[in-house]
């Protein structure tokens, strides 16, 4: 056996011994023994109003993610080159991230709509990427606001052309190698660096290490039960979300949606349900802003959608109604569920909306927070005493009985470690535990139940201290939600006279009729009857509640605060 022979089987043996993550080794199985089968399916909108489906197999996907490997391997993106990926589900994007995952380059992944052009340009300083991969629109992004500007090396254009950058069609070798070469890594290698919404501050670059992305999508797959493959048929509403299909050889059915240039509340319902009853969809993660204009679209349509049996949503907090409405879209054997987590822990718990609907959103409505369900398997959660500076090792503080309201913390295989090269970030959010392993952050707070399921007060940042108690969005805004004349609610903390003064903005529905002041009353007489929401006297009507760009969901409560203080001044 000659050197290079030896070091080849040396790092294969390697490999499959320490690289956790077989979304390339599971696409070319299926390839092998199942070539013709979908892996993804793209909807888009003809001219005069119908759905076009194109379709490409595991065999073709395949294929051309080998070919991709070898060149970008030659191109020098190998094990540890940080790579920009700005790509929206597309054949191309799974045959990226599938030949990036099999030389093991590390993904960077930010969302150019979610976090704002400028706010790309600083994120991508503070990682600095090597290689940029990215859609012509990117690119042209990249022109104007100088993405990447001092790190980035090579760049190439995906899914279509752009002047004087290579395409990924340049860089496919001829041939797909019988025998792929494995990347030589090792579990604690970085595999994605995915910045957080920023929506609680400035985005932070979260490191998953290859242990933390394969533990991930080992605990989606068990949790969504998905099945065989074969019977896999998964809509991603989000742009990386296809790794939830690939990675249980389905198929991912890109729906016709812009990922780049508008948010999830900005799809067409119509052209959704459309897709979901053509494609006979079986799964689907999704915002609530999404679900509550498919579920209200499917309504005045009378239009169900019998072959979905796992609607998952996330991204912000999901109400009763929301539940109730999505229900009566699904057929007999379909299920809403919410996920709690953050980009560093996805997902932690999950409730189903039958238990929701029939035992805790009562509780919910009665001001005692947001039942979000137990861990799911693998993950620990534990309630501590709120601390606003750093907890380095968990040693240091208690944890918290049942029914007693703290910070929320957690820790599992799948949970993110640390932040790049931020150990300012790491040491906020993180916690040593003696044993080696590193415990969460949530940034939350609530408290655990008798059944150990995890009920939610908001963030801990949102709270509202007052010298009689402290009000928490989530214990309030769902009482105050009960009224009829209520289409959503905020609670936010304004300043005033040295102090903060409980107040909540209220969205109201379009057919009250009731004047601001008789709705106002009413309001003060429904909190009153709650222990958690008791002397709130402040309501103040709003057109609309800011959102998140991301979900299109989460309320920006001290966006809202600020507004108020300045109205005051």
């Amino acid at each position: 056996m000659t050197d290079a022979a030896g070091d080849r089987e040396h790092r294969a043996d390697s490999a499959t011994a320490h690289d956790p993550i077989r979304v390339a080794d599971l696409v070319l199985e299926v390839a092998r023994t199942d070539p013709g089968r979908v892996a993804l399916t793209r909807v888009t909108r003809r001219r005069h109003g119908g759905l076009l489906h194109r379709q490409w197999t595991y065999g073709e996907l395949s294929d051309r993610a080998e070919r991709l490997a070898v060149g970008l391997r030659r191109a020098g993106v190998r094990e540890g080159t940080l790579c920009s990926f700005m790509v929206p589900p597309s054949f191309d994007a799974l045959v990226l991230g599938t030949a990036l995952f099999r030389v093991g380059a590390t993904l960077v992944g930010i969302e150019p709509f979610s976090h704002g052009p400028r706010r790309v340009t600083r994120c991508l300083d503070r990682v600095g990427p090597e290689v940029f991969f990215g859609t012509p629109r990117a690119h042209l992004a990249k022109s104007l606001f100088g993405w990447g500007r001092r790190t980035v090396r090579r760049q190439y254009v995906v899914d279509g052309r752009w002047p004087g950058v290579r395409t990924l069609d340049d860089l496919l070798a001829l041939t797909a190698p019988t025998e792929p070469e494995p990347a030589d890594v090792d579990p604690g290698d970085p595999a994605v660096i995915a910045f957080t919404t920023g929506s609680t501050g400035t985005p932070k670059p979260t490191v998953l290490r290859r242990r933390n992305f394969a533990a991930m999508v080992e605990l989606v797959s068990g949790q969504w039960d998905l099945g065989d493959g074969r019977d896999v048929v998964d809509m991603p509403t989000f742009p990386m979300f296809w790794i939830i299909a690939l990675s249980s050889g389905g198929q991912v059915v890109v729906p016709p949606m812009d990922f780049t240039m508008k948010g999830p509340g900005d799809a067409d319902p119509a052209a959704l349900l459309r897709t979901i009853e053509e494609r006979g969809v079986r799964s689907m993660f999704a915002s609530p802003a999404l679900l509550r204009n498919l579920s209200a679209h499917a309504r005045r349509r009378s239009i169900t959608v019998p072959t979905v049996r796992r609607i998952v949503a996330g991204g912000a907090e999901v109400h009763g109604p929301l539940y109730a409405a999505v229900r009566d879209m699904l057929g007999p054997e379909g299920e809403l569920y919410s996920n709690y987590g953050a980009t560093e822990a996805l997902p932690l718990c999950e409730i189903d909306g039958t238990t929701v609907l029939e035992e805790t959103w009562e509780r919910t409505e009665r001001g005692e927070g947001l039942c979000v369900g137990p861990g799911l398997p693998g993950v620990e959660l534990r309630i501590v005493p709120v601390t606003e500076g750093p907890i380095s090792r968990i040693d240091d503080v208690e944890a918290l009985p049942p029914g007693e309201i703290g910070e929320i913390i957690a820790r599992s295989p799948h949970i993110s470690e640390d932040y790049f090269q931020d150990p300012d970030a790491t040491a906020e959010n993180k916690i040593a535990d003696p044993d080696g392993s590193v415990w969460h952050r949530l940034g939350d707070v609530g408290f655990l139940d008798e059944k150990g399921r995890l009920w939610l007060g908001g963030r801990r940042s949102h709270r509202v201290p007052t010298p009689e108690r402290v009000y928490l969005p989530l214990q309030v805004e769902p009482v105050v939600a009960t009224h009829p004349a209520v289409r959503r609610a905020a609670l936010v903390a304004v300043p005033r006279a040295g102090s903060v003064v409980p107040v909540v903005c209220v969205e109201r529905t379009d057919d009250d009729r009731r004047d601001a002041a008789t709705v106002a009353a009413e309001l003060r007489e429904l909190v009153d009857r709650h222990e958690t929401t008791r002397g709130i006297t402040e309501f103040v009507e709003v057109e609309r509640l800011p959102v998140d760009r991301r979900h299109n969901a989460k309320i920006d409560r001290p966006a809202l605060g600020a507004r108020l203080a300045r109205r005051r001044r």
